[in-house]
């Protein structure tokens, strides 16, 4: 008898993590469940990240596929794992982001609760919870997700779909958008297909470089037009006006690998 899938496909794109990668693995082996298949991409890593995910994988529980993508460029790297994706959803996950022990199952029960959710998107904290400036974080993103219900307030890295959804609607793909930002672009196309939800015990700790990434994100003016633009301009927006914008500066996908924004 052939297994069933696994409810929800994670795919974890990585390129030369050596010095993170392994405190991500560890918390996704910490998971309290096991109902869901990773899917690790590596990306023409040239340090001993690939080793070090092997070895570890090997040595876990965890049900996975860890797989090559030649291309260079972390969207070339999520359509390969995108393309082995099954199950009922799939999510996305960063090798240097900490995932609490719950966050898989309490993503699935978020789905289970919100029938009509075409996603579940984690709140990004860097501080405890529990702490004042935690607290502060998830008030903010809730009340943002609420007033902008069609707008993204989470990273591709604590985002999960419903994966017939996202796959009908291109899901990530270089030939749509080949461009950094693609966890706010792929809103565009989902934002009329269901609602997202956001809860206040759904989180996860990026790194703190990422808070430095403005060589590799959009300026002042563009990220206050995001905000204030209805959604129903929002494919204006990004295919007309930041397209260009973004092709000019060369903000293609694989401009995340200079990490000069570290």
């Amino acid at each position: 008898m052939t297994a069933l899938p696994k409810r929800i496909a994670l795919v974890l794109p990585y390129y030369n993590e050596a010095g993170f990668i392994l405190p991500t693995l560890e918390a996704i082996a910490a998971q309290d469940t096991r109902d869901f298949r990773l899917i690790i991409v590596n990306n023409r890593s040239d340090d001993a990240s690939p080793d070090m995910v092997q070895r570890f994988l090997a040595a876990s529980d965890i049900d996975y596929a860890h797989v090559e993508e030649p291309v260079p460029g972390v969207v070339s790297a999520l359509m390969k794992g995108i393309a082995l994706a099954q199950g009922e959803f799939i999510g996305f996950l960063n090798a240097d982001t900490i995932y609490p022990p719950h966050y898989v199952s309490r993503c699935l029960a978020l789905f289970d609760a919100n029938p009509a959710a075409t996603s579940v998107m984690a709140i990004d904290l860097y501080a405890a919870p529990d702490s004042a400036e935690g607290q502060k974080r998830l008030k903010r993103v809730l009340f943002a997700s609420r007033i902008m219900p069609k707008k993204c307030h989470a990273g591709t890295y604590a985002q999960a779909w419903r994966l017939d959804l996202f796959r009908a609607a291109g899901g990530f793909d270089r030939a749509i958008w080949p461009y950094v930002l693609e966890d706010h672009e792929i809103m565009v196309r989902m934002m009329d297909k269901g609602p997202s939800v956001y809860d206040a015990g759904h989180y996860c700790f990026p790194s703190p470089r990422r808070t430095n990434s403005g060589s590799v994100s959009w300026n002042g003016w563009e990220k206050i037009a995001y905000g204030v633009l209805p959604a129903r301009a929002m494919p204006w927006f990004f295919y007309r006006h930041l397209a260009g914008r973004f092709a000019r500066r060369n903000m293609m996908s694989e401009a995340l690998r200079n990490r000069t924004w570290q």
